[in-house]
This record gives C-alpha cells, sequence and structure tokens, in this order.
C-alpha cells in the first residue's frame, strides 16, 4: 500500500536543499551542516511513524461491499487526507516544543553565561595589567644589571629624566640687538657717504675751485626766508623725535628681552 505524506516530503525536499548549498560553502563539520542532516534525520523518522500508523488504520478499517460507490472512495479519501494533515502537524507540534523546550534552556542560561564571560574579562584585564607590570619591572632589572655588569665601579642611577632646556643656547640677544642696531647706524651712515661722493656738495668757494681748476668770479650766497627756516627747524624736530622713538623702541625691547630671559632662567 502507497501512502503519500505531501507536507513531511516538501519539508524533507526543503532540508535537503538546504543541505546541498551548505555542502557547497562549507565541510562536513560545519554545525549548520550537522544540523541539517538532524532535521533531515529526524524528518526521515517522522514519515515513518505516519507512514505506520496510516497504514494501521487502513488495514483495522477494510472497505466494505458498499465501498465501491464513487461517494464512499471519495469520503475515504478525504478521511485520510485529514488523518495525514492531523499527523504532519502533531509532527510540528512536537518539534516546536522541543524548540521550546530549548529556547527556555538557553533563556536560563544565558544570564549565567553573561556573567561568566563578564567575570573572564575582568580577570583577564586585572591578569594583563599585572603581567605588563612584571614585565616593566624586569626589564627594568635587567637593564640594571647590565649597567652594574659593564662599569663593575661606578653605580648608574637615573634620578631625572633627560629634558631640553627652556632657555636658548645661542644666539645671546642681549648683545645681538645692540649690534644689530650699531650696525643699521653703520650702514646708514655709510650709505649717506658713498651718496655725498656721487654727488658731490661743495661748502666754500675755494674748494670748488680746486676742485675743478677753474677760475671762481664770484659767489651766490643762500638767503632762506621765515617759511624755510622753518621748515628747516620742522625737518630738524622730526629727525630728533625719530631717533628718541628709535631709542626708547630698543630701550623697552631690551627690557622686555632681559626679564624674559630672567624669568626664563
Amino acid at each position: 500500500m502507497s501512502i503519500a505524506t505531501p507536507e513531511i516530503d516538501g519539508r524533507i525536499d526543503a532540508q535537503k536543499r538546504n543541505l546541498d548549498a551548505l555542502l557547497q560553502r562549507f565541510t562536513d563539520q560545519h554545525p549548520d551542516v550537522v544540523n541539517a542532516r538532524r532535521m533531515i534525520k529526524e524528518l526521515e523518522e517522522i514519515k515513518r511513524k505516519e507512514v505506520q500508523e496510516l497504514r494501521k488504520i487502513a488495514m483495522a478499517n477494510p472497505t466494505s461491499a458498499g465501498g465501491n460507490s464513487l461517494a464512499f472512495q471519495d469520503l475515504s479519501r478525504m478521511v485520510a487526507t485529514s488523518e495525514v494533515q492531523v499527523a504532519s502537524l502533531r509532527a510540528r507540534v512536537a518539534e516546536f516544543e522541543n524548540r521550546l523546550n530549548r529556547a527556555r534552556v538557553a533563556m536560563k542560561t544565558a544570564p549565567q553565561i553573561e556573567a561568566e564571560f563578564a567575570q573572564l574579562n575582568r580577570d583577564y584585564e586585572i591578569n594583563k595589567k599585572n603581567y605588563n607590570d612584571l614585565v616593566s619591572r624586569r626589564e627594568s632589572a635587567t637593564m640594571s644589571g647590565q649597567l652594574e655588569n659593564v662599569t663593575g665601579v661606578a653605580d648608574f642611577r637615573l634620578i631625572d629624566p633627560p629634558r631640553a632646556s627652556t632657555k636658548p643656547v645661542a644666539p645671546n640677544r642681549l648683545l645681538l640687538l645692540p649690534l644689530a642696531l650699531l650696525a643699521g647706524l653703520a650702514a646708514g651712515i655709510g650709505l649717506t657717504f658713498v651718496l655725498s661722493q656721487l654727488r658731490a656738495v661743495f661748502y666754500d668757494a675755494q674748494t670748488m675751485s680746486e676742485t675743478l681748476g677753474v677760475p671762481l668770479l664770484g659767489v651766490v650766497s643762500l638767503v632762506m626766508d621765515k617759511g624755510q627756516t622753518q621748515r628747516r627747524k620742522d625737518e630738524l624736530k622730526r629727525f630728533a623725535a625719530a631717533t628718541g622713538a628709535l631709542v626708547a623702541v630698543f630701550g623697552a625691547g631690551m627690557l622686555a628681552l632681559f626679564l624674559m630671559t630672567r624669568q626664563a632662567g
């Protein structure tokens, strides 16, 4: 007697296709492959039990004399189909109950596993810190022993760590700034002297006559009016003010540099 179980057969085919896809990516020892094979074996066992039950039912209820009618045959097929569906649903209920039980067990053990995991992490961090401290001490002891073996007489100890000095080594700015001022003044005076030599200026008639080698017939004196005299005085005042400002700024800079150097020292 051939008895069909389409629902379980469909589930077995789906699991087999899933197993083929998993074997293309993983080995036989992979947890997903092992789980898929276990599911196929369980479904085949459920199918075997259902087929046996359906055969027992069919043998216990043989077809009667009036069973040759079409109505009786349709009712028999409907009853058989319903029994198959009931058996399939019972199998699914049993499977889901097993899954529920496993999930409940996992829910009970999950907090404990998390607590153990957190404790392991804490222990690992503590052990790691202690290990690093011990390694640092061992390196320090090794370096100290090497120094003692090399010197044999002197005892070297590192008291203060090396650091860069906050005071500049060179140049000496307190000496450099006055020299720079003198160099600037000397450059200005030298430039003025060179320009005076390029564009000669005579201050008396005798020098002019001797230099040019021509007789001098007469001299015209420069007579300045009040406006020119005032402009000349203003130019002298501005020159004196600029000179005083230069000296004041230089003195303030020297004082500030001296104070900064003193604080840094």
